[in-house]
């Protein structure tokens, strides 16, 4: 939703920002606490240089502390004006931590640039280096904390509706029912769903969203005034000369407007786009995973699982001698999913249901309440240790350690008869963790959403999206409400 693109965003189109507005104290809260990570980081700096690294002092006496408490403000306001010039204190909704922190990445690199450059054009004090790297690296590790702590008070205040944008969902079909799901599953984006106007000849809303139907009899922009809607979102509303007549009617009363895909195959992440004879021209991105990727992708598996197993084994040794005291049978089972290009392996994980689960059932999805589970793989599930063994799959090369979750073969026939390009998620290894997981997508959501994820990770696929994922899983591992 956050990444979606705006269709037209003129002067005039302020009533979408009013719900930023209202949380100026909390876009204030930015700036005071990086303020306070750079300041302290600075004090830190001067005092692990001096007195705590040991590094040889050029003349052997400690430099006046006064001298390095004078130039704190001014580093202080270097780094406020170099995070106001590029942007990072804009409220963006639906970003992840990880998100930010990458992203402020260049802004933070170009503070130390240029704070080497006014340390050098400086000729009052011989201001040591060292203490600007041990004061930068202070003030980034302070920097990630503060921005932790403004999140979780950002959250609050959004899921409980305050500065909240209120949002009117326009249009209908798969793309209509995929945004309402998400954005009720993340409440702390601020996004508040007002209703949805059928438009005709399109189809219907689904019932089963319970979301309020509006009646567009008086026009698209009476609805707009009356349900003072700050955003506006036009999914599959047919013909461009309608989709056009809407956002301008949205536009002259202020509110933001953006489109959605029309259909959930049609995946508007997955186009690029180029200019031929100054024509824009849409294209539909390939799997990015062939050739060269291929062999950085599991250069990178290797790397990372043998870096995770120090970890992992001793956790799974753990677990495992919790199974076999609670609960009869082994401790780890295999089972069949399907792999790369359709080819079938065992994947191995821990015991987490008590043995021959699906001897009176068959094969069923896991359920929220399955009383099938023993003590010990309630614990396992909710904290995903179960997969951990799933380490020697992508050591073997049947899996990776990012990529869309393997499903069993009974289960990947009916979602290839439901589900359009369903069959593409096997382009690519099966992952530990994938895309749709740390959105927060499992068992209980609809296949349809994850397929969605998973086709958006193979054609965006970079070793840089992988770490991100991977960063992101402990996360969404803690906090997730769909593992069971």
């Amino acid at each position: 939703m956050a990444d979606t693109d705006s269709l037209i965003r003129p002067r005039e189109a302020v009533a979408a920002q009013q719900g930023t507005a209202r949380l100026w104290p909390l876009l204030l809260l930015r700036p005071v606490m990086d303020a306070l990570a750079v300041a302290v980081g600075a004090l830190i700096g001067y005092q692990y240089r001096f007195h705590i690294s040991g590094v040889p002092i050029p003349g052997g006496q400690v430099p006046s502390f006064q001298a390095y408490a004078m130039a704190v403000p001014v580093v202080v306001g270097l780094w406020l004006v170099t995070f106001v010039a590029t942007g990072r204190y804009r409220l963006r909704r639906g970003q992840s931590y990880v998100d930010e922190i990458l992203s402020s990445a260049g802004s933070v690199a170009l503070f130390v640039i240029l704070a080497l450059a006014l340390e050098g054009l400086y000729r009052g004090f011989p201001y040591s280096r060292l203490v600007l790297a041990d004061a930068s690296i202070a003030a980034l590790i302070l920097f990630m904390i503060d921005r932790a702590v403004v999140r979780v008070v950002q959250s609050a205040l959004l899921r409980s509706g305050y500065g909240a944008v209120r949002v009117l969902l326009v249009g209908g079909g798969e793309a209509a029912g995929l945004l309402i799901r998400r954005l009720r599953m993340f409440p702390e984006y601020g996004y508040r769903l007002v209703g949805q106007v059928a438009v005709p000849g399109q189809p219907e809303p689904s019932r089963e969203l319970n979301l309020p139907s509006l009646s567009m009899e008086d026009g698209l922009g009476r609805v707009v005034e009356r349900e003072r809607c700050q955003l506006v979102v036009l999914a599959g509303v047919g013909p461009h000369e309608r989709l056009l007549e809407m956002a301008r009617a949205c536009l002259e009363r202020g509110a933001e407007v953006k489109v959605a895909p029309d259909v959930l195959e049609i995946m508007t992440s997955a186009a690029g786009s180029e200019e031929v004879a100054g024509i824009p021209l849409l294209g539909v991105r390939p799997n990015r995973l062939v050739g060269v990727n291929v062999v950085l992708k599991r250069t990178f598996d290797v790397v990372g699982t043998l870096v995770l197993a120090l970890p992992a084994v001793p956790l799974v040794a753990v677990c495992a001698l919790g199974i076999v005291l609670t609960s009869p049978g082994p401790p780890f089972y295999g089972q069949e999913r399907l792999g790369y290009r359709g080819r079938t392996f065992r994947v191995w994980k821990l015991r987490s249901m008590v043995p021959d689960a699906e001897r009176e059932t068959g094969p069923i999805m896991t359920r929220e309440d399955d009383d099938r589970r023993t003590p010990v793989g309630r614990l396992v599930r909710r904290f995903s240790l179960d997969e951990l063994p799933q380490l020697w799959n992508v050591f073997k090369g049947e899996m990776s350690l990012v990529g869309p979750r393997p499903e069993r073969p009974f289960f990947a026939r009916q979602f290839e008869q439901e589900v359009p390009r369903y069959r593409e998620r096997l382009d690519a290894l099966p992952g530990v963790t994938g895309w749709a997981q740390v959105n927060d997508l499992r068992q209980g959501s609809g296949i349809e959403e994850r397929v969605f994820y998973d086709l958006y990770y193979i054609e965006n696929w970079s070793l840089a999206f992988d770490l991100k994922i991977l960063l992101l899983t402990p996360w969404r591992i803690l906090f997730h409400r769909h593992a069971y």
